[in-house]
């Protein structure tokens, strides 16, 4: 006989004959087991209630329950319904076999038995189980892990679009939309905008290969590298070079990074890129909707070290927009196959750009890639960004350098060149006028704080302006910024002054052609720029005007 290890298994013992019970009792007991008996299928469910058992070993012909009904009514109850049952049976025609398994018995042995089979058989039946238990165990623990990590990935999701500009509209006159989908939670791409002074922004975009987690971190690490980066450089290329080198120590063999990075100078109208294995950007031409491709080369970053890349210099116009995207995009395929490719998604962009408003014309680009997968999901990352050239301008002059009659006249250049006006016309006259006094209260009243003066003191011009000039001289004043911009959307342009002073309460300006103020000069400024111009605000803190000019009222001048 097949001895077991005293492994302390229960097991429950069914049938109706006293003989078999002691029988199967005493042989299960010698083996190590603990073992009960019960006289029916009904007294078994009643035990089964009551105790544990690991094992069942049950008669077919039984008084009240059946060994078959019984079997039905174990794998009904949760805790036992992968509970090990064996019948014992003297029958051993096939009918009463097929049922006895259609039942979900695990096990038919035919009476009389033999008690080393018998042993065997019941040893596989309790390793079979031991295996189940540690399976669902495992399972347990793997599903477990699995919801960690489903809330690591939320929290790594939810930080990855922290990082990312994803509800930046405008800078410097520079429009700018963006569409973001990762396959995964989390994803390979990444983009970023930084504004540096007079109207210059940079526009990075990213792809890292692979995704899920890791990508994430070597998302975090290429941030953090490409801000660092473009604080020790200006050159598109330099920056590139720059990002290249840091990464060289967290980069892996399989791990690469394609990218372009783009320094919009908005005043000028110009564009400095360089890429890094990037797909070509796109440019869709304002005046005849021609489709044009930047084409630009680089390796990707990552590979090797010490690599050089090429910045290529386009020129842009009023109303150019620009498209950057990830290779997710262009590798989208439809049902056949196929895949969008650059021309295809060069198409779209043409048809889209038909749309004056930008987030429609995006919302077109997104529709009609999916309308090109017919209903196939995307098997990569998704970023696109798409951006609009504006009418603008905006520069910084430190209040010790600022020449008011210089800044007057490159503000007003946008209306002799667009409208090809003179420059003695009465508007643009009026235009002057505004400009010239917002700049003169930005730096007298808002740098340089001569405000206090002219209310408190009796000074007359040859006073002021030694006092005035006395500021200057000190680097706590003349290094304030006084910062102009304007923007030409649809039938206006935009102005705006801003001073770094502290700001004052409007509210509180008097009115100058009220009898009791005309002697005062308070609010004279103002009131003469509210004459000039057809709109007039200020910012919450009171240190930024801005001046609003519809364009028709030159327009009527030239009729």
């Amino acid at each position: 006989m097949i001895q077991n290890p005293g492994n302390r298994y229960k097991i429950l013992i069914a049938d109706d004959d006293p003989t078999i019970q002691r029988l199967l009792r005493d042989f299960l007991n010698n083996l190590g087991y603990e073992a009960a008996s019960v006289m029916d299928g009904c007294r078994a469910i009643t035990e089964l209630e009551k105790n544990h058992y690991d094992l069942l070993l049950s008669d077919i012909v039984m008084p009240c329950m059946d060994g078959i009904e019984l079997i039905k009514s174990v794998r009904s109850m949760d805790r036992y319904n992968n509970l090990p049952v064996i019948l014992l049976s003297g029958k051993n025609d096939p009918v009463t076999k097929v049922n006895a398994f259609a039942a979900l018995a695990d096990d038919y042995v035919v009476k009389p038995f033999d008690f080393d089979e018998l042993t065997a058989r019941i040893q596989t039946q309790l390793r079979l189980k031991k295996l189940q238990e540690e399976l669902e165990e495992k399972n347990r623990q793997l599903g477990h892990r699995n919801l960690e990590l489903e809330t690591h990935l939320d929290v790594a999701r939810h930080f990855q679009q922290q990082i990312l500009p994803l509800n930046t509209k405008d800078i410097y006159g520079l429009k700018i939309r963006s569409f973001y989908q990762p396959i995964d939670k989390v994803g390979g791409d990444i983009f970023d905008i930084v504004p540096f002074k007079n109207g210059r922004v940079g526009i990075f975009i990213g792809d890292v290969s692979g995704h899920g987690v890791p990508a994430v971190f070597l998302n975090i690490m290429l941030k953090m590298a490409f801000q660092t980066a473009v604080r020790d450089e200006i050159q598109p290329n330099k920056v590139l070079e720059k990002i290249n080198s840091i990464l060289q120590s967290f980069m892996h063999d399989e791990n690469f990074i394609t990218a372009i990075y783009a320094m919009f100078d908005t005043n000028n109208k110009l564009l400095y890129l360089a890429s890094a294995g990037h797909p070509n950007g796109i440019i869709i031409r304002a005046g005849n909707k021609r489709i044009e491709t930047i084409n630009s080369k680089g390796i990707c970053i990552g590979i090797m070290d010490n690599v050089s890349y090429e910045a290529k210099a386009v020129r842009l116009w009023p109303g150019d927009r620009i498209i950057f995207y990830t290779d997710g995009v262009i590798e989208i395929k439809n049902t056949k196959g196929g895949i969008l490719g650059t021309e295809g998604l060069s198409d779209i962009a043409g048809r889209s750009s038909e749309n004056n408003d930008m987030d429609k014309m995006l919302s077109r680009i997104v529709d009609e890639m999916y309308r090109f997968s017919t209903g196939k999901t995307f098997e990569d990352d998704i970023t696109i960004l798409c951006l609009e050239m504006l009418d603008s301008f905006q520069y910084s002059w430190p209040s010790g350098n600022l020449n008011i009659k210089d800044a007057v006249n490159t503000m007003i250049k946008p209306l002799t060149s667009i409208l090809h006006c003179k420059m003695d016309t009465k508007e643009i006259k009026k235009v002057k006028v505004a400009l010239s006094e917002a700049m003169s209260n930005a730096l007298e009243h808002g740098n340089l704080g001569l405000h206090s003066f002219i209310m408190n003191e009796d000074l007359d011009d040859e006073l002021f302006d030694k006092l005035k000039k006395e500021l200057l001289a000190n680097p706590a004043y003349s290094r304030k910024n006084v910062t102009v911009k304007y923007i030409i959307e649809g039938n206006k342009i935009t102005y705006a002054i801003k001073d770094d002073g502290n700001g004052f309460d409007r509210s509180n300006i008097a009115d100058p052609t009220s009898p009791e103020n005309i002697t005062k000069c308070n609010g004279r400024g103002i009131s003469l720029i509210k004459m000039c111009m057809d709109h007039v605000s200020f910012n919450e803190k009171g240190n930024e005007i801005r001046m609003v000019k519809k364009l028709g009222s030159f327009l009527k001048k030239l009729e």
